[in-house]
């Protein structure tokens, strides 16, 4: 078995574990909280990961790339992008705490209490993230996988300890955000020390020009990835109630927990894409492949069994989100099947690539959400969302078109060996659950 398929399938089954705990948040999240308060925690999570993500300018993305690719000493890469984002939180702190000072509508959408929490979770959140995908350019890919997977139980214990022991609400589930940052960013640090990568170091100017002039061209990307299944509760904290809200959030982020199957893919490809000078286009298009088998077969289920699943994980007050969901699930299975593609242009340094892609794709969510949104309110929105993401996965494949030399056919056609290679990975993966009860 070769290292990228073990990579692969210890990656896939961090995921399913992530998926399920997260899941787990989010039922929580919807039970304990309701619609209102869904609403109210949707609108403050937002106000902070817009922060945080805007004023990063795309630093963590960067120093994954100079870490995976060795154009950068990794006790460079590493330190430099820490600080980076340690300063950037705190910028995004300052602008959060003026901005607080203005009579802005969605500020109306939850306590001042939760808004200044919101403020506090930043650098933990930041930190954590950006240390997960050092983690991942560094090819830590067992290490990566046990982080995720106690960072999110870490958060589920603490959402619940909080909501249902001690009744903080809104407040008790974004304390359990900060618990998961900071279990991340102190797992990493721990890895990064014993595979000496915390050497003593003399930071200079030209590492931060380096980190910013990469983190800027993949800005767009990354702050659309960020935000783009947000960007109807963004436009909804301004006009609709607390409770729309909630039900909008609920729906988004259900479905796009599938995204997380791309992700585990995209997760053991990119150190290998970036270390190599072609960018390994065939084992990339062999990837997106997998992605869309996978991906759809978990969105059908979700299609077919919509309703019990949102009765039983966000309770019978959100079944409005079904018809939501049917909405979002096309869209969300062109970017599923897409997104592998992502890993291709950003380890072959084509960030830009990706920030046109996802960009334009926000564009068009944007404009749709305001042509669709005050006639037909949350399916509205749903299908602006939706769009969004095919015009996104257009470019994407066009542009894998232009830039590898493989034809669409050759891209998409599903092969023999993609069915082995499908087999391998999730034979691996069951294995590794029926040795251990957990990926190893």
């Amino acid at each position: 078995m070769t290292s990228g398929t073990r990579d692969t399938q210890t990656a896939f089954a961090s995921k399913v574990v992530v998926l399920l705990m997260s899941l787990a948040v989010q039922s929580s999240l919807a039970w304990l909280l309701g619609t209102d308060g869904r609403g109210s925690y949707a609108v403050c999570l937002l106000f902070a990961t817009l922060l945080g993500t805007v004023l990063s300018f795309g630093i963590d993305v960067a120093g994954q790339y100079y870490v995976a690719s060795g154009k950068m000493k990794r006790p460079d890469a590493i330190w430099g992008t820490l600080t980076a984002l340690l300063v950037a939180s705190g910028a995004a702190i300052v602008v959060g705490r003026i901005l607080m000072g203005f009579d802005l509508a969605f500020l109306a959408k939850a306590s001042r209490s939760s808004f200044m929490l919101a403020l506090v979770i930043i650098p933990f959140s930041v930190i954590g993230q950006g240390s997960i995908l050092l983690l991942i350019g560094m090819g830590r890919i067992r290490w990566m996988a046990i982080t995720s997977v106690v960072a999110v139980v870490a958060q589920l214990v603490v959402a619940l300890t909080l909501m249902k022991g001690f009744g903080f609400g809104v407040n008790g589930a974004l304390l359990a955000i900060l618990a998961a940052g900071l279990t991340s960013t102190v797992m990493a640090t721990v890895d990064f020390a014993r595979a000496g990568a915390l050497g003593r170091v003399h930071l200079r100017l030209a590492h931060f020009r380096d980190l910013l002039t990469y983190g800027l061209r993949s800005y767009v990307a990354k702050l659309s990835a960020a935000t783009y299944f947000r960007l109807g509760t963004m436009i909804l904290a301004f006009f609709a109630p607390a409770a729309e809200i909630g039900i909008f959030a609920a729906g988004s982020g259900l479905v796009t927990r599938i995204l997380m199957v791309p992700t585990s893919i995209e997760t053991a490809l990119f150190s290998r894409v970036a270390a190599d000078g072609k960018g390994r286009p065939d084992t990339v298009s062999q990837a997106a492949r997998v992605s869309a088998m996978v991906s759809g077969a978990c969105l059908l289920a979700l299609a077919l069994l919509g309703r019990p699943i949102v009765a039983l994980l966000l309770s019978p007050s959100f079944s409005r989100v079904v018809p939501l969901i049917w909405i979002m699930i096309p869209g969300v299975y062109a970017r599923a099947a897409t997104k592998v593609l992502a890993s291709y242009f950003m380890g072959t340094n084509r960030p830009g690539t990706c920030s046109w892609a996802i960009g334009l794709g926000m564009v068009v969510n944007v404009l749709a959400l305001f042509a669709l949104l005050p006639s037909y309110g949350l399916t509205g929105a749903a299908w602006a969302m939706t769009l969004g993401y095919f015009t996104s996965s257009a470019i994407l494949v066009v542009s894998f078109r232009i830039a590898s030399g493989m034809t669409v056919i050759e891209t998409w056609l599903p092969r023999a060996e993609d069915r082995a290679v499908l087999r391998q990975v999730v034979g691996g993966v069951w294995q590794k659950f029926g040795r251990t009860g957990s990926p190893s």
